[in-house]
Formats: C-alpha cells, sequence, structure tokens
C-alpha cells in the first residue's frame, strides 16, 4: 500500500478546507443600511423592519446610527431608540432614553434575566445635536458595548459565562417604538444611516462606520484578516514542501531498494 498518496490527499483536504473557511468567514460579514436620508421620528411615528429583511445572525450583531434629539418630555415611561422583539420577554437587541432625561439605556434578554444591560448615568445627549451610536452584543464574547461618537463609552458582560446565553429572537425591529407597550414611548428625533451588521464589529470597525467608511471591505490594514489569510498561505506552502520532501524520500528509498535488488 503506497501510503505517500494518501497523505497527499489528505493535505490537499486541509487546505482546501483551510481555504473554504477563510473564504466562509469573510462572505458571512455583511450589513444592511434600513435607513439612510434623515427621517422624523414623533412619539406616534415609527419603522417596523421584517426579521427576513435583515442579515442572518448567529450569536452575534452590530447596529450603528447617528440620532438627533429635537425634543425630551417626561411621559413616565422609557423612550425607545430601537426595539427587536414582539414582546416583553426577548428584546435582544433593544435601546432607550430615560423617561426623565436623554441618557441611554442598553438592553438585552439572556437566559437568567430578560432585561439585561446598563445605563450611561454620567453621559447625557444634548439637544438638537447629531450623534453616532454603535450597540455591539456577542454571545460567544459574552458581551455587549455601547460606543458615541466613536469613543467608547459602556460596556456589560454576563457574569455566568457558562450558563448564562444571550438569546436573540426571529421577530421584527422597531425603530422608535416598544411594540408590548400601548403608551406613546418613542422619541423625538431624527434618525439617519441606521445600519444592522451581523456581526460584532471592533472598535478600528465602529470608527470605520463613524467616519462613513464599509467596514465588510477588507483592506490592506486589517491585521485580524490579514493574519489570516497569512496563516492560510503558510499553510499551503509548508504543506506543498512536505509533500515534495516526501516525493523525494520516496524516491530516494525506492532506488537504493533498485540498487540492493541489482
Amino acid at each position: 500500500m503506497d501510503y505517500y498518496y494518501y497523505f497527499h490527499y489528505l493535505m490537499i483536504i486541509i487546505i482546501i478546507n483551510s481555504l473554504s473557511v477563510f473564504c466562509q468567514e469573510q462572505s458571512q460579514r455583511e450589513y444592511r443600511e434600513l435607513i439612510t436620508e434623515q427621517i422624523i421620528f414623533l412619539p406616534k411615528y415609527y419603522q417596523v423592519f421584517n426579521h427576513t429583511d435583515l442579515p442572518v445572525v448567529k450569536n452575534e450583531l452590530s447596529i450603528t446610527l447617528k440620532i438627533n434629539i429635537i425634543k425630551h418630555e417626561y411621559n413616565g415611561y422609557y423612550h425607545t431608540i430601537f426595539y427587536k422583539g414582539n414582546t416583553s420577554d426577548n428584546q435582544t437587541p433593544s435601546l432607550w432614553l430615560r423617561a426623565t432625561e436623554p441618557v441611554p439605556l442598553v438592553r438585552c434578554s439572556t437566559t437568567s434575566n430578560i432585561r439585561t444591560g446598563f445605563e450611561l448615568d454620567d453621559y447625557e445627549f444634548r439637544i438638537t445635536q447629531w450623534y453616532h451610536i454603535a450597540y455591539t452584543i456577542s454571545d460567544p464574547d459574552k458581551r455587549m458595548n455601547l460606543y458615541i461618537d466613536g469613543k467608547w463609552v459602556g460596556s456589560y458582560s454576563l457574569r455566568i459565562i457558562q450558563n448564562e446565553f444571550i438569546i436573540f429572537n426571529d421577530e421584527p425591529l422597531y425603530i422608535g417604538k416598544n411594540p408590548h407597550s400601548a403608551s406613546n414611548d418613542g422619541f423625538f428625533g431624527l434618525i439617519s444611516n441606521f445600519r444592522y451588521y451581523n456581526f460584532r464589529l471592533s472598535h478600528e470597525e465602529v470608527l470605520k462606520d463613524y467616519s462613513g467608511e464599509d467596514p465588510t471591505i477588507i483592506n490592506d490594514d486589517d491585521s485580524g484578516t490579514t493574519s489570516n489569510f497569512i496563516l492560510v498561505i503558510v499553510s499551503y506552502f509548508l504543506g506543498m514542501i512536505t509533500l515534495a520532501g516526501g516525493y523525494i524520500l520516496r524516491n530516494s528509498i525506492n532506488r537504493r531498494q533498485y540498487q540492493t535488488i541489482d
């Protein structure tokens, strides 16, 4: 039995699988811009996007948007910026403003708490001023982050890592409305460039989105992607060197066997 050929085919399979995994990881990173131009939102005016209209999410996502709060009035309820889900049992992801002042409140639902998140007590949006917001959440990282104007301003990490999971849902995304509330709990302001990503944006990618670039476009400066690509290439050449060495060694052994027989 010639084990060299089996080894040859095994190396080819490993290399092809490595390349396919690399390409698959890149193709899965996508987003949809749900709102591009400025749209005004009122407590009674909101927008709804079906789950099937959004990029497929596995276990992490990101939402970025530009917002300008024109007026903030107390009405006894939190003001909803966006909310994904039809019930209070699942609100991953959701972003609110405190009822008394425009302070951001970040929420998601987990297996241990349907209202997991944090408030930025020391941060308050100014009225009639534009802000860029980035909300990222990841179950593998057990964490959600909030960025404002490209700066990392808050985060929350799950405490029971092994037994607590973030719950994602296949329900609609509401912008400017809490669907299970009968009150007018929306907000009064403008939103533009609302993007829904199916992966967690890194801080560098948040800065790209903030500057108007597309984080899904691969650049030479993307160290993570570049290192993965280099790893695949190195594995390929090492495999070829191994195959060539095995071939030379095999021929050398065969020649010695022929010489011994002669």
